[in-house]
């Protein structure tokens, strides 16, 4: 929560990019890739993402995301567990030479949830907690098409942390991304 105050004080003190509005662009980001958690129990596996993320004329914006993932362990209680995370956080992006790579980087508080079950005998519990995360990646535009006006479809790769309460991993994900 902390982190959260935190973001929301640094865009307040400087130049708080705009939500929306002329100049403003707004991406739909898909992820999908590999996570290795740091857990007890668990070692990590796929992990899928859905990100919203605009772009001010600046090269600032916001992002609003959630990713999951889920792992089954082999072993006496046959464990399983689901990994969920709503993040909001701040973005840098820098343009590319025309056609070229755009590169950024990104950091915010998560809100984290992981839903464990065991199967012999049959348990379920939660946890919940606080997270802080920070990425960064690499975006190619692959061009605007003619079906619809305007909008652009990127392809890249991205590369995550995250630091919470409960547990902490790396991602490598494949992005795919369009919006105006």
């Amino acid at each position: 929560m902390r982190l959260l105050v935190l973001v929301a004080a640094m865009a307040c003190s400087c130049g708080a990019p705009r939500p929306y509005g002329e100049g403003v662009s707004l991406h739909t980001m898909l992820t999908g890739g590999f996570r290795a958690l740091d857990h007890d129990q668990y070692d990590g596996g796929a992990a899928y993402g859905l990100d919203l993320v605009t772009r001010d004329e600046s090269g600032w914006g916001y992002e609003l995301g959630g990713t999951y993932s889920a792992e089954d362990q082999s072993g006496p209680h046959d464990p399983h567990a689901e990994f969920n995370e709503v993040g909001l956080g701040l973005r840098r992006s820098w343009e590319g030479q025309a056609g070229g790579a755009r590169s950024y980087v990104g950091f915010g508080g998560a809100f984290t949830r992981t839903d464990h079950t065991l199967h012999a005998p049959f348990n379920e519990f939660e946890d919940e907690g606080g997270a802080a995360y920070v990425h960064g990646g690499v975006l190619w535009n692959l061009g605007r098409y003619d079906f619809d006006h305007g909008t652009e479809f990127l392809l890249g790769f991205d590369l995550r942390g995250l630091v919470g309460d409960d547990y902490e991993y790396a991602q490598l994900s494949l992005v795919l991304g369009f919006g105006r």
